[in-house]
């Protein structure tokens, strides 16, 4: 077992060596009780070292705590971003005899917040439209449901004109019957029935007028029917093509949803780097 200063000493041996290692641009100090012993900067890392341990250094405070110890250091301190890890250094008899700190760079995983933070935004502005898109369909839906609703109304009244019609027209031709009936009664009658005569030829002309009424009315429903149907087929396929894009809608904001908490997830992890 490496002791006392023999075993720091292979630690600065392998100083250089912690970022092929780790695979990182990472920076290494190692000290003894009260100085700085090592330092080894990263290929593109490097925050300086002035070689000796103050009281409120995150190493000394670490050994005074006996136990490993995570700091991170701002921007503004060093110029660049980083974790700081320190790690006691304890001889055969427990006691410690120096730190080995590494220093890991937050740039890059600055800048993966940055992005899940943009992608984030962009995410929930997408979201704000889906939302108002999904809001539109709905009331296309529930327009176009409140059309086919009242199509039927119209078409159900139509039945109901075109039974009276029927029942008109009956009435008409037994008008019509009635008043030929009267005329020729009028017409045995001879003088005695000519006034007769006279209601005979009005009962005849009113009937034939009900009767041509009658039968413009159900031409004027026949159209109505022919136009209802094709604004209900239309209304159909317009509900159809609306139900489907709210049900698409529906899963775009589930997507989204996802998108939203992988982005989150990406932030979390990058704070793991």
């Amino acid at each position: 077992m490496l002791k006392g200063n023999e075993l720091l000493n292979h630690l600065l041996a392998v100083g250089p060596y912690f970022k092929n290692i780790f695979g990182k641009d990472l920076v290494v100090w190692i000290s003894d009780t009260k100085n700085i012993l090592g330092y080894f900067p990263g290929d593109h890392f490097d925050v300086g070292s002035d070689g000796i341990l103050t009281e409120d250094d995150p190493m000394y405070i670490a050994m005074k705590n006996r136990k490993a110890a995570q700091t991170y250091m701002p921007e503004g301190i060093t110029g660049i971003p980083f974790k700081q890890i320190d790690n006691p250094v304890f001889d055969d008899r427990n006691n410690v005899i120096g730190c080995i700190t590494i220093g890991i760079s937050l740039d890059q995983e600055l800048k993966v917040v940055d992005v899940a933070e943009r992608v984030n935004e962009a995410v929930s502005n997408i979201e704000v439209s889906i939302q108002e898109v999904a809001c539109s369909s709905e009331n296309i839906r529930n327009n176009e449901k409140e059309l086919r609703d009242n199509i039927n109304t119209v078409n159900e009244l139509t039945k109901e004109i075109s039974k009276v019609l029927t029942f008109t027209k009956k009435i008409a031709d037994q008008t019509n019957l009635l008043g030929l009936n009267a005329a020729i009664e009028a017409a045995r009658a001879g003088e005695h029935g000519v006034g007769f005569s006279v209601v005979a030829s009005e009962i005849r002309k009113m009937s034939a007028d009900s009767l041509e009424t009658a039968k413009n009315i159900e031409s004027l429903i026949k159209q109505i029917n022919d136009a209802n149907r094709v604004t209900l087929d239309s209304s159909q396929a317009a509900y159809t093509v609306t139900e489907e894009q709210v049900a698409e809608t529906d899963k775009a904001k589930t997507k989204i949803k996802d998108l939203k908490n992988i982005s989150e997830e990406l932030k979390m992890l990058s704070k793991e780097i």
